[in-house]
């Protein structure tokens, strides 16, 4: 039969909860998934993970709801009918296995296209020292939790920093709040100007009103 050419150890894939009962991160070993600063990317279903070989090859566990891929972990979202002694050994035999192929994550691409959903802020305004602070203070937190956090935009008229959320964070209402709350007396302590602040929904640009 074909023999595995004997490079590709097979890496020990780590697990650890996140607050959302539905969601756990995968760290697989020592290797990386996007790599250093690579924007998380999310697959909802299967019909999107084309470009993500990994993606696809966790979606074809049954259960699998969501599959978020970071920096140096992925966080697995199941369908809330499928306990995870069930799931978890499958999804770590799975990243495993796929680590050992030395197949690419994802498409290259699709790293890059992922760091500009929304535009640059200008370098010294008030936008670029919010984004400072998100990517210093903030995102390591929200990815502890198996989550991310972007900046969006900033409305000055209120003082309102509008951040899209994504993983584990998305899926648990209370958490948003929180997490939001947090964000907020962290950021208002840094920077007097912001008042609140709000999460952004996949589909609009502006959030609907409360």
């Amino acid at each position: 039969g074909w023999q595995r050419p004997r490079s590709a150890r097979s890496i020990s894939v780590m697990a650890e909860s996140t607050p959302n009962p539905d969601s756990v991160m995968f760290y697989p070993g020592t290797r990386a998934v996007l790599g250093e600063r690579a924007k998380t990317i999310s697959f909802n279903n299967k019909y999107e993970t084309s470009d993500s070989p990994l993606a696809a090859a966790i979606f074809k566990v049954h259960g699998v709801a969501e599959v978020m891929l970071a920096e140096r972990h992925l966080t697995v979202r199941k369908k809330p009918t499928i306990p995870w002694e069930v799931l978890q050994p499958h999804l770590e035999l799975v990243i495993s296995q796929f680590y050992a192929t030395g197949l690419e994550v994802v498409k290259p691409s699709l790293i890059e296209k992922e760091k500009a959903t929304y535009p640059t802020p200008e370098p010294g305004s008030l936008e670029a020292t919010i984004v400072e602070l998100l990517e210093e203070r903030v995102r390591p937190f929200v990815q502890q939790d198996g989550g991310d956090v972007e900046f969006a935009f900033f409305d000055h008229d209120v003082g309102r920093v509008h951040l899209k959320m994504t993983g584990a964070c998305s899926g648990c209402p209370n958490s948003n709040v929180t997490l939001q709350n947090g964000i907020l007396n962290l950021m208002e302590h840094y920077i007097p100007e912001v008042k609140d602040v709000v999460a952004v929904e996949e589909d609009e640009d502006v959030p609907r009103a409360h």
